[in-house]
């Protein structure tokens, strides 16, 4: 665990800047206060970065004494990661503490977040990994709201170092992947090499070597590509351990050269001797070679076992001791020195017995009994406030239940209210559309049949009363007749007009009686008897009567008769004949004329609703159209231009 924290730390630290020199001499030379500020944070990570922590905290308090409020916050959070490089947890715990509170004052999310991350550090080092990772996760969180690639991956590999200590390999994996991606999103070669080093950490940990071989591979390369030597280092210690003989030798001595160069007394460099010492012992033994090679390679294992060995008693690394010890003894009983033997033996054994005592393992037994207790507890805890949760979870899943019922049935109601609402409009919509269509067919008719009589009326009269003497006593009697018969006509079409209009009120329903169809042909032919150059025929063998009503059907034959006789303008032997007739037990009258014709374009207003005015003659066909269909009269035309034209009436 202090292996993965002092590397983590060291890593965390790395930064780019100005070299020492010229950072001080900057600051010297520097007169405005906030950009002299900002030089001596360089220069605190420039220290940082060198694993010089004793001047980077030197030079960060300095900035603290100034005690200006925006950099205090991130003055004391440097101080903090410096303490934690140098172990000293309790002066660590002091400043991050501190940098919290400024950082929550300044309402700095940024520095809160890095603050974080350093008390979850702490809490690693004390082995405490609840909130180790309760903290971690707190950074997360708030470098998710700012976007901060930097402290998000910080705290993935955090995680991943949490899991890997705890042997949670899967979860591990995930975390430092999520590492990698921040790292490679911002392109930082460091970093980059840092993520992919812990990602080979955790494969070599799952025994996946080949995995692990390729990520420590990635992790070397952008290393090497900046010179990043405690990266190399790192990188080089651990992908040793996947590797065996000459080339895991190789790579412990490369890295054992860095360490050397950068930080020769850390838990790393520590083990790394260890391991050499142990690799040169082994192969003393597997060669097959002369005496004095075996003898040079076991002094070799022997230099660094020694090495090792005196650096773990200051760094009280005790586990490291006991194993080089435990080679080192073995190796001077095999160069016969056995007093050495024995010595290194009994102190490794002593060390040996004081770690792994029975005392100590009843302690180790009795804790784990009581961490099995807590754990039990804890469990049933746990499950008791899941059986609550599951039940208040019950009841308000029946109240969102009921709620969403309500609301359905409001909603359905109010849906089927707007339905009922809507049709009504659209009817109403409908009974406007019709009336409009109606007052439009009835002013047309007014204008299409009525004016031309008037008007007829009216000039005959002028001239009786302006010019008397131009008329003789013969044409004056022939014009009376005609404006006579032509009144009367105006009076039958008067009277249509309005059978028309009744026809288009909802109110006023046709009223079929029987009668016999000589007398509608008798009342045409008297309405039309002042027509003398046109000849009538009306055919009607069989005497047929009809029911239905006398006045539609008396309107639709004078208006088809009006229509007919405009066609036979400029026709000679001009004809007109109305024919009754039964055909498949239904009554058929037709009319006959041999006019002009027409297309079947001009009889649109027989069949579409939406045809308002049709040929100019008589009263429209669009009367007739509306008169034939409230009697049910179905009507047909075959018209022929320069033939004639036929039009049936199937009643």
């Amino acid at each position: 665990m202090k292996k993965w924290l002092f590397v983590f730390v060291l890593f965390s630290l790395a930064c780019m800047g100005q070299s020492e020199d010229a950072l001080i001499l900057s600051i010297a030379k520097e007169t405005n206060k906030e950009k002299k500020v900002a030089l001596q944070f360089e220069l605190v990570n420039y220290y940082s970065d060198h694993a010089q922590f004793e001047e980077s905290i030197e030079q960060a308090k300095k900035i603290l004494s100034l005690n200006q409020i925006k950099s205090r916050d991130k003055a004391s959070y440097l101080i903090a990661k410096s303490y934690i490089a140098l172990a000293e947890i309790d002066s660590a715990q002091k400043y991050v503490t501190q940098s919290i509170k400024f950082s929550k004052k300044n309402k700095s999310i940024e520095n809160l977040a890095d603050s974080y991350f350093v008390q979850s550090q702490i809490f690693q080092y004390k082995a405490d990994f609840t909130q180790q990772a309760n903290y971690s996760l707190k950074s997360i969180e708030l470098a998710k709201k700012i976007g901060s690639d930097k402290i998000l991956e910080n705290n993935y590999r955090n995680m991943a170092m949490l899991y890997l200590d705890q042997k949670n390999y899967q979860k591990a994996l995930e975390f430092s992947k999520k590492s990698l991606h921040h790292a490679t999103q911002m392109k930082n070669p460091k970093r980059m090499s840092v993520a992919y080093g812990a990602v080979g950490e955790t494969y070599s940990m799952m025994y996946q070597d080949d995995k692990a071989d390729y990520y420590f591979k990635k992790s070397y390369q952008e290393a090497e590509k900046i010179d990043f030597k405690m990266s190399k280092a790192w990188t080089l210690t651990n992908w040793a351990n996947i590797k065996k003989g000459n080339e895991a030798l190789k790579m412990r001595e490369e890295a054992q050269k860095i360490w050397n160069e950068l930080s020769p007394d850390n838990i790393m460099s520590i083990n790394n001797l260890s391991q050499i010492g142990l690799l040169y012992h082994q192969k003393a033994i597997a060669v097959n070679s002369s005496i004095s090679e075996k003898e040079f390679l076991l002094n070799k294992a022997k230099s660094y076992l020694i090495e090792a060995i005196e650096k773990s008693k200051k760094s009280d690394n005790t586990t490291t001791y006991i194993e080089a010890g435990k080679v080192l003894a073995q190796i001077y009983s095999t160069q016969k020195d056995y007093k050495n033997a024995y010595l290194i033996q009994n102190e490794y054994q002593a060390l040996s017995d004081s770690l792994y005592s029975q005392e100590n393992k009843n302690k180790i037994a009795a804790l784990e009994s009581k961490q099995k207790l807590i754990e039990k507890d804890n469990e049933i805890a746990v499950k008791k406030l899941t059986i609550q949760q599951n039940q208040r979870q019950k009841w308000y899943l029946i109240a969102g239940l009921a709620l969403l019922t309500v609301i359905g049935l409001l909603l359905f109601y109010q849906n089927q209210n707007r339905k009922k609402t809507n049709e009504l409009l659209l009817n109403l919509n409908q009974d406007l559309e019709q009336a409009n269509k109606t007052k439009t067919r009835f002013f047309s008719i007014l204008n299409h049949d009525l004016r031309a009589p008037v008007a007829n009326l009216i000039d005959f009269l002028h001239l009786q009363k302006d010019s008397p003497d131009l008329l003789d006593e013969t044409t004056k009697n022939r014009i009376q007749q005609t404006t006579l018969s032509s009144a009367e006509n105006l009076l039958t079409s008067m009277e249509d007009i309005l059978q028309w209009s009744k026809s288009q009120m909802e109110n006023f329903q046709p009223q079929p009686q029987q009668f016999l169809i000589a007398t509608l042909f008798k009342d045409t032919e008297k309405h039309f008897s002042s027509l003398e150059n046109i000849q009538f025929r009306f055919e009607n063998l069989n005497n047929l009567s009809l029911e239905t009503d006398e006045n539609y059907l008396k309107t639709i034959v004078r208006n088809l008769t009006g229509n007919a006789i405009k066609a036979l303008d400029g026709i000679e032997n001009p004809t007109i004949t109305w024919r009754a007739f039964k055909e498949n037990g239904k009554t058929i009258l037709s009319i006959t004329d041999n006019g002009k014709g027409a297309s079947n374009e001009e009889f649109k207003a027989l069949y579409d609703d939406k045809e308002v005015v049709g040929i100019k003659t008589g009263l429209g066909l669009h009367l007739i159209r509306d008169l034939a269909k409230a009697i049910n009269c179905e009507i047909k035309v075959d018209s022929k231009v320069n033939e004639g034209t036929i039009i049936t009436l199937k009643l």
